[in-house]
């Protein structure tokens, strides 16, 4: 028996290879699954990156064109504004020339009824004249004739 030993390998040696392998096989397996999820890791890393990135693309092309349309906007109503300040600069400028020779005319129109009441006043008083001798002479008639 002890040379039936010798030729074979003890079975605590086999089972000792064996775990040997199956580790060996194990560690192999862990270490491609481990690579496979890492490559499916950045997989999917790098395709969440391309789709934010796409995302952002999009995003950022929506603000830039609202931004555009918000500025654009601004523009026409900074002219219009600007146009209607102008009309309305220019009616008040009318207004204010107009308002200018309102009074002139009035000033005017003042000067004449002033110039017009100064005759009327003379003539008045040549009037009352022409009335006082007038009635002292026909009071001088009236005593010439009451002589007579």
């Amino acid at each position: 028996m002890p040379a039936n030993r010798a030729n074979k390998a003890s079975p605590q040696s086999v089972g000792s290879d064996d775990t040997g392998i199956m580790a060996a096989v194990a560690a192999q397996m862990q270490s491609s699954w481990e690579k496979k999820r890492k490559e499916k890791e950045s997989k999917f890393l790098q395709s969440a990156k391309a789709e934010l990135k796409e995302c952002i693309a999009g995003r950022t092309e929506a603000y830039n064109a609202a931004i555009a349309d918000l500025n654009g906007a601004y523009e026409r109503f900074v002219i219009e504004y600007a146009q209607v300040d102008d009309e309305i600069r220019k009616l008040w400028t009318r207004l204010q020339q107009e308002q200018q020779k309102i009074l002139s005319l009035s000033e005017q129109k003042h000067r004449g009824m002033l110039e017009r009441d100064r005759e009327r006043e003379n003539g008045q008083v040549k009037g009352m004249a022409i009335t006082k001798k007038a009635v002292e002479d026909f009071g001088r008639l009236i005593g010439s004739l009451e002589e007579i």
